[in-house]
């Protein structure tokens, strides 16, 4: 275990339920908390699985699943970490079981803490008659406690932000949340700020993140009120939204944290940009690559951009039987340590693909852009995947995508690579990913956008690996685009 790990306080761990309310100072005044609109349906059911980071660090993972049975939600939460104790090397064991409202507030819960091969503490606790009947077990001792709740509804950290989005609160809105302090063992008044509301893309739509802020810690939520990443502050632990093997999986990864990935207001609407066959674009702020740009369907001149579409009729005609023999192109069949091309299950799946596509590589490009629009079921997670444990869970969004098409498209011969950039989407540009498919020139595809050529609002940036594409990111934020010509 690395120092970062070693060094983090074991107290945060063994009372994690009560870290938001230990960073909530004494009162605050903003909007009451004390009824949200209560939700609809009779039944629903959600499993959320999470890595849990320290820096560049993986320590462990987190589920959180919540289920809604009539009247009432059931939330169960377990995380498991690898801490230190006594300067030894162990892990710390959490299990938090939560009754609540349809509108999250408590009705009773149970929480337990332990460290591996060692007993640890338990407590209950039940909502009855305007008070908290607490009930405290530990290898030592047993107690009960009793708290008034003043009539007050009252919620624990982990529902509180199911709590909020209920509301539809808009950026800058300040909550007091009556929160159960379990150091304490008291109900306190805390402040709840949301700070912004970010569009991300999500598949073929636009979403919203929440990002609220309780002291030093911040949580992202989606629409439903899931946590998407929770960050403890400086040198403290993040958990990140990630598909179960992953989080299962010990190792740490390279992350992508899309929440801080920006997005830029279009200085013109294009109300069908799938129709357009030119754009014309002046790209600010970010060096251009002329090499990016030779062979392919967009050219730079004086620091412009100017994006043209080929028919699928066009590039058809130039089609050819898989696999490719042109040497020039030949780099963009071989495996890398994300587009496992040479892996035996991507291998064996794309001849298949082939056979069945004639070994055509129009029909083969086509196949693979509807079949990985369908194939894998969106979900945008943290940690950067190769195309097996994408083959494994079917889930993931743009980079996901990109990651399959090329695996698939090497593995049977068809050069593809690896494109990061801009995509303009009702009025904004966003960054994204895509294929690009050899036919005499670079050919975009969007297995994403379900997009077959993809249309001329994407404005490429960089090539090359996974790692390569999305290093771009950071030195996104000072660009500006101007619109010169879409037609």
């Amino acid at each position: 275990m690395s120092r970062t790990a070693r060094t983090v306080n074991i107290a945060i761990f063994c009372v994690w339920i009560s870290l938001m309310s230990v960073l909530l100072y004494r009162q605050y005044t903003g909007l009451s908390i004390e009824k949200t609109e209560a939700l609809g349906g009779s039944i629903r059911k959600t499993v959320s699985w999470y890595d849990i980071y320290v820096g560049t660090e993986k320590i462990g993972f987190a589920k959180t699943a919540i289920e809604q049975v009539g009247n009432e939600i059931i939330i169960k939460h377990e995380r498991e970490m690898k801490v230190t104790k006594n300067g030894r090397d162990t892990v710390l064991f959490d299990d938090l079981r939560c009754l609540s409202d349809l509108s999250f507030s408590v009705k009773s819960f149970e929480y337990a803490s332990h460290f591996k091969d060692e007993k640890g503490i338990k407590l209950t606790g039940e909502v009855d008659a305007g008070e908290v009947l607490f009930f405290l077990e530990s290898a030592e001792k047993r107690k009960t406690y009793k708290t008034p709740t003043k009539g007050r509804e009252f919620y624990l950290p982990i529902t509180i932000i199911s709590a909020l989005v209920q509301k539809k609160p808009v950026p800058d809105s300040t909550f007091t949340v009556p929160v159960l302090d379990f150091n304490s063992l008291s109900i306190k008044d805390v402040k709840v700020s949301l700070e912004e509301i970010r569009p991300i893309t999500v598949g073929i739509q636009i979403r919203s993140l929440y990002k609220f802020r309780m002291g030093n810690a911040i949580w992202w939520s989606n629409e439903n009120g899931t946590i998407v990443k929770e960050e403890e502050g400086p040198g403290g632990m993040t958990l990140y939204s990630q598909v179960e093997a992953v989080a299962k999986d010990p190792s740490s990864r390279p992350l992508f944290d899309y929440t801080n990935v920006p997005y830029f207001k279009s200085d013109r609407i294009l109300p069908n940009p799938e129709v357009l066959k030119t754009l014309k674009v002046r790209v600010e702020g970010f060096p251009l690559d002329p090499r990016l740009y030779d062979a392919s369907l967009v050219a730079l001149k004086d620091g412009t951009l100017t994006v043209v579409r080929e028919k699928p009729e066009e590039f058809k005609k130039r089609s050819y039987v898989l696999p490719c023999r042109e040497s020039s192109v030949g780099r963009y069949l071989k495996a890398d340590e994300w587009v496992l091309s040479e892996d035996k299950n991507v291998k064996g799946n794309a001849h298949n693909m082939a056979a069945l596509e004639k070994k055509d590589a129009f029909r083969m490009a086509r196949y693979l852009n509807s079949e990985l629009y369908f194939t894998v079921r969106v979900m945008p997670t943290f940690a950067l995947s190769n195309s097996l444990d994408i083959f494994q869970s079917h889930m993931g969004d743009y980079l996901e995508r990109t990651v399959m098409f090329a695996s698939f498209a090497r593995a049977a011969g068809l050069p593809a690579r690896l494109v990061g950039g801009l995509v303009y989407r009702n009025g904004y540009f966003y960054f994204h990913t895509w294929p690009e498919v050899w036919f005499d020139k670079w050919i975009p595809m969007d297995p994403t956008l379900a997009q077959f050529p993809a249309d001329v609002t994407h404005i490429p940036l960089k090539e090359g690996t996974l790692r390569d594409i999305i290093s771009v990111v950071n030195d996104l934020k000072p660009v500006t685009i101007e619109i010169l010509e879409a037609s």
